[in-house]
């Protein structure tokens, strides 16, 4: 848990362009990284380091900001575990990337490849509409999951927390998937369970998603400090839970506190900020309650970062069942925190869940290069097969069965994914 305060290092192609030679040494990315933009361009819709490039912009479209070994991790390739990779100069120069360093501490002093660097979407939001002309459906859902395109990553250690989070549980804990942030929108969950939601929660979503094998999602919110805007999310989240039963929406709501211990409002023990989250918790629970067959407090909880991860190089049992402190009353009627193991179905029952709605949303998530490389092996569904529907072709063989090379190569890629090489293969002579 690195300190906040980290969020000046950021550089983009653009900026570096324009920079006096003295900027440019002090930012510590090469000269010859950064080509013209339009020459970055033509590289990118080539097929050189196509798997590495869609990877990596998958990762950061999902999770924001995500540190080097973060990328290496989530895309299975070594090689992006380095400070510049070669891969990711194109976009880096075209304003699809950005890269920053962790500014704080002794990482400022440390040598560059020593640094704690990270990635996230660039300053020119628009070259992906350009590059978007040159990907597949496929490829294109993988970057982006079908949403838009933005940059929203003014939160670094918030986002790079919660990324890391979900990597752990990822790789440690019994799930089906975990989802980024793009993912893991209210509207989303709504409309995937056949609701629509009200104008005013458009745009309200989760930092990440935890997915169950029956189902059921957690939605993590993690957060540092504890001001007014977090006590309106979080008696939203109560307000959403209490209108929406777990049938209608297969939630719940995890609050992670990130903050480091020296971030005590003060040195009486009632002010720390895991405190403040509870009570902000009690407040919503009590203007929400819910009913009796399903009650707020049962679906919104809390746990610290420390209590899952005692030390460096530590994880706590408690972590991989996910246990988090929930409000409940106990047979005295008297009011507490209560631990409760969130991957346990007996402690965190879900009835309506089924094996199938776990691996539904496990397949689908394959198709996301954001969704950690481990998670996306085996079988995935056919986009092409939506795109022949929508044109109203399911009849024709040649288009309902397409035998389509595995472009991408790198670890757990998916196979539905092609790449430019194989296009000259389907010809469209508009003369005959």
């Amino acid at each position: 848990m690195f300190a906040t305060g980290t969020s000046d290092g950021w550089v983009s192609a653009s900026q570096h362009r324009r920079a006096s030679p003295d900027q440019k040494r002090w930012s510590g990315i090469p000269s010859s990284y950064v080509t013209a933009q339009g020459e970055a361009m033509k590289s990118l819709r080539s097929n050189r380091h196509r798997p590495s490039i869609l990877g990596a912009l998958g990762a950061v479209s999902s999770w924001r900001t995500v540190t080097r070994e973060q990328l290496a991790c989530i895309t299975g390739s070594k090689v992006m575990g380095t400070t510049y990779p070669a891969s990711l100069s194109a976009p880096f120069s075209a304003g699809l990337l950005a890269h920053g360093y962790v500014s704080a501490g002794t990482n400022r002093l440390a040598p560059a490849r020593e640094r704690m660097s990270m990635w996230t979407i660039g300053d020119q939001v628009d070259a992906y509409t350009a590059y978007r002309k040159s990907l597949t459906f496929a490829e294109h859902v993988a970057v982006t999951g079908g949403q838009g395109w933005d940059s929203e990553h003014r939160f670094d250690r918030h986002n790079v927390l919660t990324t890391e989070l979900a990597l752990r549980v990822a790789e440690f804990c019994d799930v089906a998937t975990v989802l980024g942030e793009k993912q893991v929108s209210l509207a989303q969950m709504l409309a995937a369970a056949g609701q629509s939601a009200p104008q005013e929660d458009l745009g309200r979503k989760a930092d990440a998603g935890i997915v169950r094998h029956d189902g059921l999602v957690i939605a993590v919110e993690t957060t540092a400090s504890v001001g007014e805007a977090f006590r309106r999310k979080v008696a939203k989240w109560a307000q959403v839970l209490q209108r929406h039963p777990s049938y209608e929406l297969p939630l719940v709501v995890l609050v992670v506190d990130v903050s480091t211990p020296s971030q005590a409002t003060s040195a009486a023990a009632k002010n720390t900020t895991r405190s403040e989250i509870q009570a902000a918790i009690r407040e919503a629970v009590r203007d929400f309650p819910g009913t009796a067959r399903n009650r707020t407090a049962a679906r919104l909880g809390m746990v610290s970062w420390q209590s899952w991860f005692p030390g460096l190089r530590e994880a706590a049992d408690d972590f991989l069942e996910l246990s988090a402190s929930f409000l409940q009353r106990d047979a005295e009627g008297q009011e507490g925190w209560h631990q409760v193991r969130l991957l346990d179905e007996d402690e965190m029952p879900f009835p309506d869940g089924s094996a199938g709605a776990g691996r539904t949303i496990a397949l689908n998530a394959r198709m996301l290069a954001g969704t950690p490389h481990w998670l996306r092996t085996g079988e995935v569904p056919r986009t092409a097969q939506y795109m022949v529907r929508f044109a109203g072709a399911e009849g024709v063989d040649a288009l309902a069965g397409p035998l389509v090379p595995d472009r991408m190569t790198g670890p757990g890629f998916t196979q539905g994914v092609a790449g430019r090489k194989w296009r000259h293969l389907v010809g469209l002579d508009h003369t005959e």
